[in-house]
């Protein structure tokens, strides 16, 4: 499954590399352009799933920007974000569906996302830096570790779920959980955590919880920055 596609349109460097940073910690694609024109440009062959349009631009400004994206059929429909440092309101630019203040935090950017995409986190990464004690490279080396193992275990996830042996089962997501935990990788936890429970409440899986956990497996293993 192709990952969900946000283009952030902004005349200032620093602020492009700031959204592509806080993007990818919410495991979408990011396309960056650095002016309305390169926007315009960009969505005439591109489909996005939702953009962050900058208000104050040289050139073209995020208000005509926006109007001439939405008059590409493609993306007649597609979400705009206004974002700026000052107050923008919103009531009457029709093509925008809200606005940011910039800078905007994670938590904030992420909620105002949720309204538009599924921003459920593969890995959270700000909970893996502080668990490898904030060392960046650190925290890839044990993503890179946890993703190469996953197909091994889940060959063997399902081996066991085929012989019925759920004790084995047992141990092996409990083993499965120490490495997701030490990455952070929040939606292989709760995965981890739902199976878990019903081994305690019936001491078996049904194939509707092995199809589950192993969806969440291939996401999380098909998971690229």
């Amino acid at each position: 499954m192709d990952k969900q596609h946000i283009l952030v349109v902004d005349d200032n460097h620093i602020n492009r590399l700031f959204f592509e940073s806080s993007i990818k910690k919410l495991s979408f694609a990011v396309t960056l352009a650095k002016d309305g024109f390169e926007a315009v440009t960009l969505c005439q062959s591109k489909q996005y799933d939702l953009i962050l349009m900058d208000i104050r631009m040289n050139g073209m400004d995020g208000i005509q920007t926006a109007s001439a994206i939405k008059q590409l059929p493609q993306h007649s429909k597609t979400p705009i974000f206004a974002i700026s440092a000052e107050h923008f309101d919103c009531t009457n630019h029709n093509d925008f569906v809200g606005s940011l203040l910039k800078p905007i935090g994670q938590d904030l950017l992420q909620k105002a996302l949720s309204k538009y995409l599924d921003t459920e986190l593969i890995f959270d990464h700000q909970e893996a830096l502080q668990v490898s004690h904030y060392d960046e490279k650190i925290v890839q080396k044990l993503r890179a570790l946890l993703l190469n193992q996953l197909p091994n275990d889940l060959l063997n996830l399902q081996k066991v779920f085929v012989d019925e042996d759920w004790q084995k089962m047992d141990d092996m997501l409990h083993k499965l959980m120490g490495s997701a935990k030490v990455c952070a990788a929040s939606l292989l936890i709760n995965a981890i955590k739902a199976a878990k429970k019903q081994l305690r409440n019936h001491q078996k899986l049904d194939s509707v919880d092995m199809s589950q956990l192993e969806l969440v497996i291939e996401k999380t293993r098909n998971f690229s920055e």
